[in-house]
């Protein structure tokens, strides 16, 4: 029974594929740099997020506060 062969890791680029094993090393290179910044743009993306939820959150109580009916002392 024959091995199967493994699938080289390939970039789809333009609706062509690239055996990332057969690039240079400066390709090599310039594909990390595209995956470490698309990592990057997600991870901002993400906080992004979490910040915007964060102040809503914040303006919602604030908002709660400065509607709320004063209390009274007795």
């Amino acid at each position: 029974m024959a091995k199967k062969e493994k699938e080289k890791p390939v970039l789809n680029l333009d609706d062509k594929e690239y055996v990332i094993e057969d690039m240079t090393d400066e390709q090599k290179s310039m594909l990390n740099h595209v995956n470490d910044l698309q990592s990057k743009q997600n991870t901002n993306q993400f906080m992004a997020d979490q910040l915007a939820v964060g102040k809503e959150a914040f303006i919602n109580m604030l908002r709660e506060s400065l509607n709320a009916e004063p209390e009274v002392e007795a």
